[in-house]
Order: structure tokens, then sequence, then C-alpha cells
């Protein structure tokens, strides 16, 4: 779904850099403040806390802020864990939902999300799809709906992924700032990452209190194997942010 949207960031990276959430915003020409922590496992998330260690925060729970809950009629193919995140504010009503691939073999997923009303009747559906998703690897995407639900169906299935997982071999550095978090990702592959992008789950004294989302790549749209890229990501909500959790995909080379 966002890898999509990606092809279009390209043609506006050829024109000007962005700041604060554009795509690959050049931060302080370079000069970044210190990583707080780093994730311990390659996209699973990172937990950062401007106070205290990822180890000691790593129990921040990942609930939404409304309680919304999926139906038990959800289904996700064998080995496919999946947790969903409902977060409501002004403007949108999501469900992002965190899928971790424990097949024991790479995929890529299909999947589709029916949202109901308290009377159960259905309000909304949506769809989409994610390549590469790698073994051992959690993935995360988005669902919206316009109008009011209380419950949600998921579908997840998994297929013979048709792109090459680089995920496995991207290390993450998050630096947390006031109002900001600034993520780097160093490709440790020899595969070039594409389309990486990242979503950031912002959280106060253990609340989820705003998401934003944004991509880690250079002027191809990659990662190069032993290339670190940076971007940022701000917070807009009211009363700001202690801590944060950040969530990456990517995707390498089509498998002929």
């Amino acid at each position: 779904m966002k890898r999509i949207i990606a092809f279009v960031c390209v043609i506006v990276l050829a024109a000007a850099v962005l700041t604060a959430c554009g795509q690959n915003p050049i931060v302080n020409g370079g000069n970044l403040p210190a990583p707080v922590s780093s994730a311990a496992d390659n996209n699973v998330n990172s937990v950062v806390e401007p106070v205290s260690s990822a180890a000691s925060s790593a129990n921040t729970p990942a609930g939404g802020n409304v309680k919304v809950e999926a139906s038990k009629n959800s289904k996700a193919s064998d080995g496919l864990k999946v947790e969903g995140i409902p977060f409501f504010d002004d403007y949108s009503k999501y469900v992002y939902l965190l899928i971790t691939n424990d097949s024991g073999a790479d995929c890529d997923l299909n999947i589709n999300v029916d949202f109901f009303n308290a009377e159960g009747k259905i309000v909304g559906t949506t769809s989409g799809s994610l390549d590469a998703v790698g073994k051992g690897t959690t993935v995360c995407e988005d669902f919206s709906c316009d109008e009011e639900f209380v419950t949600y169906e998921y579908k997840v299935v998994s297929s013979e992924n048709s792109y090459k997982p680089v995920d496995q071999d991207l290390a993450l550095d998050v630096s947390v700032l006031t109002n900001k978090v600034i993520v780097s990702l160093t490709n440790n592959g020899k595969t070039p990452a594409r389309y990486v992008w990242y979503d950031v789950f912002f959280y106060n004294k253990g609340q989820l209190v705003g998401h934003n989302y944004n991509y880690c790549e250079d002027a191809d749209s990659e990662i190069k194997p032993g290339a670190t890229e940076r971007s940022e990501c701000s917070f807009y909500g009211e009363g700001g942010f202690d801590d944060a959790k950040v969530f990456f995909h990517g995707e390498g080379d089509y498998i002929s």
C-alpha cells in the first residue's frame, strides 16, 4: 500500500529535499544526535525512551487508544501471528495490523479487513498486500474506515514470495527528540533494500497518543549494501510523548 506511494515520492525527491516526515530528508547536514537506543532484534520493534534504556521500556503496551477488537472470525495462514492496534483521532479511524511471520518460510501477504458497527452491520471493507515478508520478521500495514466501527475482521493469507526479503539485513537505530524521532537504517546484506518505509507509534505513560510514518531511502529509492540512510518523523499530538515503537519494511530483487 505504502510502496505504491513511494514511486510518486521519488519524483518529488528529484526536485527538493523535504523535512519533518518528507521523503528522505537530510538532517543537520548529517550531524545527528547520538542514538538513544537501538532495536535488539531486526524489524521486531524498537522501543526508545529519552530517560531509560530500550530494555527497561520493552514492555510498553502496543494497545490502541480505543476499545476496538478483532472479530473471533478473523483468520490468518498457519504460522502468522496478527496483532491489531486501533487508533482514532479527529481525522481518521485506523487499525494497524502487526503481522509476524513465524511460518519458517519467506512469503508474500494478501490482507482483507472488514469493519462492523455496534449492531454487527458491515460499514466498510478494504484490502492490501505486502511482498517479501521474511521469516522471523514483523511488518505493519494500515487499514482505515470512514464510518464508526467497534469490531473488525481480518483475513491474512500467505503465498510464495515474489521478491527477496531484506528486513532481516537492516539494522535499526532510533534517536528521540522532543517532537520527533530520527530513524537510521543500515543495510548489512548484499541486496539493495528498496522502498523502505517505517511506522512510528508514539506513547505517553504507556498510552498510544500518535502515529506517523516515513520512508528511509536514497535518491534511487534504495538502501544500498553497506549504506546507512536516515530520515525523521514528527509527532503532531498534544502533550508530547515519552516512548516510541518503530516497525519497518522493504523488499529486495524480484525473484524470476
